[in-house]
């Protein structure tokens, strides 16, 4: 069973990972804002991140940045509903970014079990 921490404030996006999580792939933890995510990641370790790009508070590179001082080893997928400018920057630090529209279940959960 993977432990899953995603960050996003985007209910449809909420959903289709809900939805997908029905398939066996683990167990999700959910927080709306950046800093609730880094205060998880301080609080105890995760299998994966799931980072909607635009979700508020602080910037996603910048919490990337950090979710990899806080464990240099957790794999971190970017998503987003919209392209974003800092598409090369993020992948150039590991992270597998994927853009799909918010309320896409089955691009979502197919996303999910290749990480």
């Amino acid at each position: 069973m993977r432990d899953t921490l995603i960050c996003s404030d985007n209910d449809h996006l909420l959903t289709s990972l809900r939805r997908s999580s029905g398939q066996g792939d683990g167990h999700f933890t959910v927080c709306r804002r950046a800093m609730e995510a880094v205060q998880a990641l301080l609080a105890r370790s995760f299998d994966r991140l799931i980072l909607d790009l635009e979700t508020p508070g602080l910037d996603s590179l910048f919490l990337i940045s950090i979710a990899r001082r806080i464990d240099p080893h957790l794999p971190v997928v970017a998503i987003s509903s919209r392209p974003v400018v800092q598409a090369r920057e993020i992948q150039q630090k590991g992270v597998a970014y994927h853009l799909v529209p918010p309320t896409a279940s089955r691009e979502i959960a197919q996303m999910i079990s290749r990480r």
